[in-house]
């Protein structure tokens, strides 16, 4: 009986532990995109950098849908960045969904963009030494309603 109180008692214990390190990892893989769109939109290179694998890989579907856009590693997104305007984080509407973690990686849907034009990015996360960091994206904007 003893026994089986303690087996009990250690799995349930092994439950809750794993729900709460998912639930952090969760919280810190929001955190982690938030921080790159947020700060991508204000042209804070340096921040929005802290969220990226220098390996980074992002591209998407043009807003015709049919061609693929040139790709963005770091570089090349501190070059756009440094030439478009600012939006600021109070009129920015960004929502991080569908959160998938797996040991080291995870991914999650971003829905994102100005007022008059939305997109949804699929982002890709890795964790290493103890932080997550965005390795590949990849978007598609919204279709217009008509």
């Amino acid at each position: 009986m003893k026994t089986s109180l303690v087996t009990i008692v250690l799995f349930l214990f092994t439950i809750i532990v794993a729900a709460q390190n998912k639930d952090v990892n969760s919280k810190a893989v929001e955190k982690t995109v938030l921080n790159y769109i947020e700060n991508f939109f204000e042209n804070n290179f340096d921040e929005m950098n802290k969220s990226l694998h220098p390996r980074l890989a992002k591209r998407g579907l043009n807003q015709d849908g049919s061609t693929l856009s040139e790709d963005f590693p770091p570089e090349k997104l501190k070059e756009l960045m440094s030439t478009k305007p600012k939006f600021l984080r109070e009129r920015q509407n960004n929502a991080v969904e569908n959160i998938s973690i797996f040991g080291n990686m995870a991914s999650a849907s971003l829905i994102t963009g100005y007022p008059t034009v939305r997109w949804v990015e699929y982002i890709h996360l890795v964790k290493l030494k103890g932080e997550w960091k965005i390795i590949n994206v990849f978007w598609e904007f919204a279709k217009k309603e008509k």
